[in-house]
């Protein structure tokens, strides 16, 4: 079963084909639509848009239609750059009304520029050098793969654990949930890429949906959206490489459940997040849900009265008001930071088991948001602004910081992605591009923390199996 999934394996034609004409359909669509909406008139900074629009989709397109077998890392990079830098600009709303027309325009070149110089950098990328056997055979037996709904029943145990109660000490618990997120991560993207395959069973696919579901619930209900989203994306993005069919009917059933919590997510927070709130227990999730729902049915209707009192889960997943934030301050009348929101990035690789005092990644964030006056020092820890790494390289080296990084990421993932294409699924590589892949969407987290949340689920998902061979060898 190890080399079924393996990701050199030929795939379909006639499914690649589909995947590609139906992507370069809704691309055409998409783009009239835009226009239309426009009535027409487009402006420059509606051009950038288009443009990022076409170049962030170039990448999953040429992927689908050269067959690619890698596991589309960089690719859904690229396509993240749509959702939170393209479509705002192409939908702009009430983020960019206090920005004038030359700085939106110079914030959406920055993201151009990114767009570009990764893509650069993935096609310049021709040979990379072989890869050793450590990395590319198998760190696990075969037998691990009846394993695999164990690990995600784990994952939902320890969310539900995590989120309901307080047996976890806190010290303990940033090393609990890289292992479980590591080991759940790892599980879901395999058993999602094994049913798009069709080698998964009614009953196996029963029950990884139940846990889907589970861990959803949990994961929501603590008011954050993100962790859900993401394993979500991740599991339709395994299921969709393996399958190259986009699954549109549960995406429609799915994303407009999720935008309408989004609607009522700021409500249920003044509620539930004040200081002398009752905690809820899992057997208030019926009632809580069915306020949040009416919360989110409420605050839809007023905003259809006062369109600009509210704002949609397109704008939330905006990052271009950051880009024109830093260009509008950086580097008048505020300096470049020349490197200092990188500079606790070295101590993450140190784990906090050995040093209880270290930096968290989240103070490059604190950093960002406290130079720009957006939180109040006492607040600093208690409000996460997401800026993404494109303004973080902007604000530290300018327009050559933001083309270098898309220059760097785009070489670094197209090496690792023509590496891995040979490796077996639960290889060191193997595993490495099933993270990469679940992380190459958080693009708007800052690098540290970014690096750092990757590093901790490496060293679980590798780190250990890569210990258990070289002390027990594989079975």
């Amino acid at each position: 079963m190890d080399t079924e999934t393996d990701q050199g394996n030929p795939t379909d034609h006639l499914s690649s084909h589909r995947l590609f004409t139906g992507g370069v359909g809704a691309l055409v669509v998409a783009i009239g639509y835009f226009v239309w909406a426009a009535g027409g008139a487009v402006d420059l900074p509606e051009i950038i848009g288009f443009s990022i629009l076409i170049l962030a989709s170039l990448p999953i397109l040429l992927w689908a239609k050269n067959r690619r077998t890698w596991f589309p890392a960089f690719e859904i990079s690229m396509l993240a750059c749509v959702a939170f830098y393209a479509l705002p600009l192409l939908n702009r709303k009430d983020e960019l009304l206090d920005y004038p027309p030359n700085v939106i325009t110079q914030g959406a070149f920055l993201a151009l520029i990114y767009v570009i110089t990764a893509n650069l950098g993935f096609f310049i990328v021709r040979n990379p050098v072989r890869a050793s056997g450590w990395a590319t055979s198998s760190l696990l037996p075969e037998s691990s793969f009846r394993y695999l709904p164990v690990g995600v029943l784990l994952n939902t145990i320890y969310i539900y654990t995590s989120s309901f109660t307080t047996v976890i000490p806190y010290n303990l618990d940033g090393s609990l949930r890289a292992l479980f997120l590591g080991v759940g991560t790892i599980s879901l993207f395999v058993l999602a890429r094994l049913w798009g395959l069709g080698q998964l069973d009614r009953k196996v696919i029963t029950f990884v949906v139940i846990n889907i579901f589970a861990q959803l619930v949990f994961l929501f209900s603590t008011l954050y959206l993100i962790g859900g989203i993401s394993m979500l994306a991740l599991t339709l993005i395994s299921y969709a490489s393996a399958k190259r069919k986009i699954p549109w009917l549960i995406i429609a059933i799915v994303f407009p459940v999720i935008a309408l919590l989004h609607i009522g997510k700021s409500d249920m927070r003044a509620i539930y997040w004040e200081p002398n709130a009752t905690p809820i227990t899992i057997s208030d999730l019926p009632a809580y849900y069915e306020e949040w729902f009416d919360r989110s049915l409420s605050a839809r209707e007023d905003h259809r009265r006062n369109p600009t009192d509210s704002i949609s889960i397109f704008q939330r997943a905006s990052l271009i008001q950051m880009l024109c934030l830093s260009v509008d301050q950086v580097p008048t009348p505020k300096p470049y930071l020349y490197g200092e929101s990188y500079l606790d990035i070295p101590a993450q690789i140190i784990p906090r088991f050995f040093w209880p005092d270290k930096p968290s990644s989240l103070l490059s964030n604190i950093r960002l948001a406290l130079y720009f006056n957006l939180v109040s020092t006492e607040s600093a820890f208690k409000v996460s602004i997401a800026f993404g790494m494109i303004a973080e390289a902007y604000i530290n080296f300018g327009v050559l910081g933001v083309a270098l990084l898309g220059l760097f990421l785009g070489m670094g993932f197209k090496r690792i992605s023509m590496l891995s294409e040979q490796a077996a699924q639960f290889s060191a590589l193997g595993i490495f591009m099933i993270l990469l892949t679940a992380w190459s969407f958080q693009v708007e987290q800052v690098m540290a923390t970014w690096l750092s949340s990757l590093f901790q689920a490496c060293v679980i998902s590798i780190g250990i199996p890569v210990v258990w061979k070289k002390f027990f060898g594989a079975a």
